[in-house]
């Protein structure tokens, strides 16, 4: 289920992460290279807001996770 976010909730995309950290966020970022956005939908099921993201057709768009769903594969990388 996923929900749209009315006025104009401008943020970085850590922000976003950090006030929605149960939900999968579409944001609508100001340029290819830039960190702050506008939210336009959060959600819990990742994969229905990638489908929405897709079909919103929107430059910039892109899904970001909350801060809940962010894992670190931690432990020690060995090279050779």
């Amino acid at each position: 289920m996923y929900w749209r976010i009315d006025g104009n909730q401008r943020m970085t995309d850590i922000e976003a992460s950090e006030q929605y950290p149960d939900s999968y966020i579409i944001m609508q970022m100001d340029n290819m290279h830039s960190d702050m956005g506008i939210v336009l939908y959060v959600g819990d099921n990742e994969d229905e807001i990638i489908k929405l993201a897709v079909e919103l057709k929107r430059p910039f768009c892109g899904v970001i996770e909350g801060l809940n769903f962010r894992r670190s594969l931690g432990g020690i990388v060995v090279g050779g």
